[in-house]
């Protein structure tokens, strides 16, 4: 008689189980059979950034700069250059030879000779600086912070909207997006 309380005792301890719902092996909440794994995503998307449902399942809806697309603040000529600018980035810090400590564990720098590539991605971040930094003459804010903060590291900062989209415009007529479209 005193075991069987005991064993009643115990089972009541604690935080109580939620009924009802998948558990795996080990007695942990698992998801729901059949759910999408993307729907997760979305769910997020929608909770954490106030994205509507139905932008949700894009994947611009994924970044900053996406997000600002998908609301109208930005055009889809800036948004495809800001993504241009990050592959320029990405290939000049590959030819510097940066350690990435988010994306790669190995330490130190490896001396290999440069090659044609590594000389093309430094000219063409040269070339790129250069333009936004005869563009920055013209105006007050620092163009260089918004390609850092948003573009680069996908934070939200709103005050500096207005000198990305600045920059944007710099950065699509470095590229000839416009001039592109208007040739198509």
């Amino acid at each position: 008689m005193k075991a069987a309380k005991l064993k009643i005792k115990r089972k009541t301890r604690g935080r109580p189980c939620k009924e009802g719902v998948n558990r795996n092996d080990s007695g942990r909440i698992t998801q729901k059979i059949g759910e999408a794994p993307d729907k997760l995503a979305k769910d997020t998307r929608v909770r954490l950034f106030g994205v509507p449902a139905a932008d949700a399942a894009q994947p611009e809806a994924g970044s900053v700069i996406g997000r600002m697309k998908l609301a109208g603040e930005i055009s889809n000529d800036q948004y495809e250059a800001f993504i241009r600018y990050a592959m320029t980035a990405e290939r000049y810090r590959t030819a510097m030879q940066v350690p990435d400590s988010l994306k790669t564990r190995r330490g130190g720098v490896m001396n290999v000779p440069d090659d044609s590539v590594d000389v093309a991605a430094r000219a063409a971040w040269k070339s790129l600086t250069d333009a936004i930094s005869a563009e920055q003459r013209f105006h007050r804010g620092n163009l260089m912070a918004p390609l850092n903060f948003i573009v680069s590291r996908d934070e939200d900062h709103p005050h500096m909207v207005g000198d990305l989209r600045i920059v944007g415009n710099v950065l699509c007529r470095f590229y000839g997006i416009a001039n592109m479209r208007k040739s198509a």
